[in-house]
């Protein structure tokens, strides 16, 4: 699958891809801005390919070959569903570490990309809980189940304030925070993160409950891309 991918030179171009069995690489494509037999305009996004690449000992490998083995075309003819589709390859590739394969993270991307092809699910809520599930499989999962300073579990048919800054819910004992998140948006994050994005995203979600949840989720992963260093590892 591939993540990104940039012009280098004068017709190479530089690849990042998201593979099975190696997770995240960066590959060289040396002549893919000129050559059609080798790549065959398979370097564009949102298409799950066959690549012939050979891996680098100092972080870049080499492609040399690539095709098509699944193609997306209802997706690339809806400008919302292409952008959702981006939001979230942007995430995996700025989120997963190098070289740290997960076979759930890779059937995770082929089941976004197939839901924003089959159009059924709104690519809005698609993509929140698919976001809330990624961050879960990289161990940043936000803690929506109970209070971060008490521990108070708020009633499951009420709303809750969100800190997204510390990640937790943050009761009105305990002062409240700034991002409130409608029962239904809490309940959808909460079954995404524990891996079924899909279903949650087929909730009844308001045009608020997506606004509301777009805005905290997005301070969210914005404060955890800056922790990067400290990072858990992949399963």
């Amino acid at each position: 699958m591939l993540l990104r991918s940039v012009a280098y030179g004068e017709s190479d171009r530089v690849v990042t891809l998201l593979t099975r069995a190696h997770g995240k690489i960066a590959a060289l494509a040396r002549g893919a801005r000129r050559s059609k037999k080798r790549f065959a305009g398979a370097l564009e996004p949102f298409a799950l390919l066959r690549v012939d690449v050979a891996l680098g000992g100092n972080g870049m490998g080499r492609l040399d070959a690539a095709t098509v083995v699944r193609a997306y075309p209802a997706l690339l003819r809806d400008l919302a569903r292409m952008n959702a589709a981006g939001a979230f390859l942007t995430l995996v590739r700025d989120l997963l570490p190098d070289g740290a394969a997960d076979e759930e993270i890779f059937e995770d991307v082929i089941s976004v990309l197939d839901a924003l092809e089959g159009g059924e699910i709104p690519e809005q809520s698609l993509l929140l809980t698919a976001q809330a599930q990624l961050l879960a499989r990289a161990g940043w999962s936000p803690g929506l189940d109970g209070c971060g300073r008490c521990g108070k579990v708020p009633e499951h048919t009420r709303s809750a304030d969100f800190d997204p800054v510390n990640g937790f819910l943050v009761c009105q004992s305990c002062g409240g925070a700034s991002h409130r998140l409608s029962a239904l948006a809490r309940a959808a994050l909460l079954e995404a993160t524990q891996g079924n994005f899909i279903e949650a995203a087929a909730a009844p979600w308001t045009t608020e409950d997506l606004e509301a949840t777009r805005r905290a989720l997005r301070i969210f992963i914005d404060e955890r891309l800056e922790r990067r260093s400290d990072r858990p590892s992949l399963r």
